[in-house]
């Protein structure tokens, strides 16, 4: 049967069209594109510390050169995913501020100052109690670091955003400060946003006052007790487990670690059915009585190569554009962490967040994915994944430990990478399509003689 791209192609390209002129979309989208060199180098020093820790009390070594060094990348990884809100703050922030500074009315306003604001605004909305969660707890001053963490980047996204766009309207206001002409510009600026900002923290503080009045001690907290907690108290079948892949693939889409964000709360449910499965196997040496732990669904099989199962969606890459091309690099770039399941050079790369071109794909595979995996597991053909791992090996060489060193769960994953390269490969094909056009639109007409 032949599949017509055209069928698809059309109403996928007008999607993208609207969102590259849609100002919010576009500063969200490069807000997340800054942040892709702190990810990959703080995932990469994690995924190093992880190992050396391992080898370090496997073997009982005493080693200050090797501790030292596995401190070293545990710092690095600090500064870096550690502090992961607060860049998306500044990025998202002035990303923002830049796309609204062209439009004629925003002519004065200060990016810089914008991005500072944004910066201020985001810790008047944290607790500034490190013992927050224990309200009988002693008070000690401070930010909690989970703040800093994935798990404020959804906080740190509306805050950066919500700031700028409520000081660019009050900067138009009648109500600033006004300075003689001859008055250096910095120092201008800076006494003309005296009252913006004012104005806008004033906001953010009472929003936090409001917040915390209905009994939540931050936004955070809210924003996973009313939203994220209902749709994920769902059981341990396979619906559950779709649902699940739904709410991380949705939130990648718009830029945010699903991963980090869904699994702090499902891993409360799902990790304890897992650890008995590893339990009874480590006693047993027997397949027979072990259920389908959702987590490995949902992390291994539906995941390969990281969020989204982008292992295939690199090898589409490679297969389906030419030498020199954008995308071409991403993938070649993204190929050896993509073995590792660190694959944010190809989702804010390509990328893959707030691209309408790319959304379908990356819903369906990762859920068929789990679904095939669910059923040859269930049937008996692939033998459940019973071993805890460190998470850290190589794709195929991670299954074959998980499958305590079983065969089928290493061919299952090879299958599912072959599938997962043809579903990604039509809209591989039709993203390119789209991406040679708008270059050849930019090219400068030439005269030939």
């Amino acid at each position: 049967m032949h599949f017509n791209l055209e069928k698809i192609q059309e109403p996928l390209l007008k999607v993208s069209a609207w969102v590259e002129k849609n100002t919010i979309l576009q500063a969200i989208k490069n807000a997340f594109v800054r942040t892709i060199p702190f990810t990959v180098v703080g995932s990469f020093s994690n995924l190093i510390k992880m190992e050396l820790d391992a080898l370090i009390k496997a073997k009982n070594i005493h080693n200050v050169i090797l501790t030292s060094i596995s401190d070293l990348f545990g710092y690095i990884g600090t500064a870096t995913l550690g502090i992961v809100a607060l860049i998306v703050v500044f990025s998202s922030a002035y990303s923002y501020a830049m796309e609204l500074k062209k439009d004629e009315k925003n002519k004065g306003l200060n990016p810089i100052i914008a991005t500072l604001l944004a910066f201020a605004a985001y810790f008047v909305m944290i607790p500034n109690n490190v013992n927050f969660l224990d309200g009988k707890a002693k008070i000690v001053e401070g930010f909690s670091t989970s703040f800093f963490s994935y798990e404020g980047m959804f906080t740190a996204l509306i805050v950066g955003m919500l700031a700028v766009s409520l000081f660019a309207r009050f900067a138009r206001s009648k109500f600033t400060i006004k300075m003689p002409g001859n008055v250096p510009q910095n120092v201008f600026d800076s006494f003309f946003s005296l009252i913006p900002i004012s104005e806008v923290l004033i906001i953010f503080g009472v929003v936090r006052i409001l917040i915390q009045s209905l009994g939540y001690v931050s936004l955070v907290q809210m924003i996973a007790d009313i939203v994220i907690s209902p749709m994920l108290s769902v059981g341990v079948g396979l619906p559950a487990i779709i649902i699940v892949i739904l709410l991380e693939q949705i939130l990648w889409f718009l830029g945010l670690h699903g991963f980090n964000i869904v699994w702090g709360v499902i891993s409360a449910f799902w990790l304890p059915l897992f650890l008995k499965n590893v339990a009874k196997f480590a006693e047993t040496q027997s397949f027979a009585d072990i259920s389908i732990s959702p987590n490995t669904m949902t992390n291994v099989y539906a995941m390969i190569g990281g969020s989204g199962a982008t292992f295939g969606l690199i090898i589409a890459m490679l297969i389906f554009t030419n030498k020199g091309e954008k995308e071409r690099e991403v993938a070649k770039l993204g190929f050896i962490p993509s073995c590792f399941g660190i694959n944010e050079p190809v989702i804010f790369g390509l990328p893959i967040v707030l691209n309408p071109l790319m959304f379908i794909p990356w819903i369906v595979v990762p859920v068929t994915n789990a679904i095939i995996a669910y059923v040859v597991t269930s049937i008996g053909w692939v033998v459940p994944l019973v071993v805890l791992n460190s998470g850290n090996e190589p794709i195929f060489i991670s299954t074959w430990v998980l499958g305590a060193f079983h065969l089928s769960p290493v061919v299952l994953t090879a299958v599912l990478v072959v599938l997962d390269t043809a579903l990604y490969a039509p809209f591989v094909i039709i993203n390119q399509r789209h991406e040679r056009a708008e270059a050849k639109k930019m090219e400068p007409n030439t005269i030939t003689e």
